[in-house]
C-alpha cells in the first residue's frame, strides 16, 4: 500500500477502525469513513504545527497547534491505537477550545451532514 493518503496514518486504518471525536456527537465505523471526515476536516486548517509525536505500547499520539479557515486557533490531540498487526484500529481525535470545536463541528455538518446526517455534528449555531 502507497502512502497516498494525508495524514499518512490512515493508510494503516483497519477496515472496521471505530474513530471518536470531539466535532462529532457519535463515533464513526470503518475504514471510509473515517478517511473521509478526517481529510475533510484537514483540508478545513490554514496550517498546522507539530507539537509532539511519540509512540508506547500500541499507540500513537500526535499533538499539534492549527489555525481554521477564517483564522480560530485550534489545539489537537490525536490518539492511535493499534492491534496486534499494527493495524490502526481506534483513532480519538481530541481538540479546544470549546469554541472552536464547535465551528468545526458545525464546518463538518456542513460539508458531510449529506453523507453521514446532521445528528453526527453540533447543530448551527
Amino acid at each position: 500500500m502507497t502512502n497516498a493518503l494525508t495524514p499518512p496514518w490512515l493508510n494503516q486504518l483497519a477496515p472496521n477502525a471505530t474513530l471518536t471525536a470531539s466535532t462529532l456527537n457519535l463515533p464513526v465505523h470503518g475504514r471510509e469513513a473515517i478517511i473521509k471526515i478526517i481529510q475533510t476536516a484537514g483540508r478545513m486548517y490554514e496550517g498546522h504545527t507539530v507539537v509532539y509525536s511519540g509512540s508506547f505500547e500500541g499507540r500513537d499520539l500526535v499533538e499539534y497547534d492549527a489555525v481554521a479557515y477564517g483564522g480560530f486557533a485550534i489545539h489537537g490531540v490525536v490518539t492511535l491505537t493499534r492491534n496486534y498487526d499494527g493495524e490502526i484500529v481506534a483513532v480519538g481525535a481530541h481538540h479546544g477550545p470549546l469554541s472552536s470545536v464547535v465551528k468545526l463541528s458545525n464546518a463538518l455538518r456542513i460539508a458531510l451532514g449529506p453523507d453521514f446526517g446532521p445528528e453526527y455534528f453540533q447543530p448551527a449555531t
